[in-house]
């Protein structure tokens, strides 16, 4: 897999954890917003997982 795909990717992932995280302290549990911040984090670790998962497998 080409390295700049992979970073590209990271960077992506990291940038929706660094915002999401962070905003679950601070939003009030129960609302819309906590409920959005809480799926941005979730598609942030699926995305990173997949990524990890795909480049471990164009490693074989």
């Amino acid at each position: 897999m080409n390295s700049e795909i992979v970073r590209a990717g990271v960077l992506i992932g990291s940038f929706l954890l660094v915002g999401g995280i962070p905003l679950l302290f601070v939003v009030e549990p129960g609302t819309g917003e906590h409920v959005i911040t809480l799926f941005t984090v979730l598609i942030g670790v699926i995305f990173l997982v997949a990524l990890g998962v795909a480049v471990r497998l164009s490693q074989r």
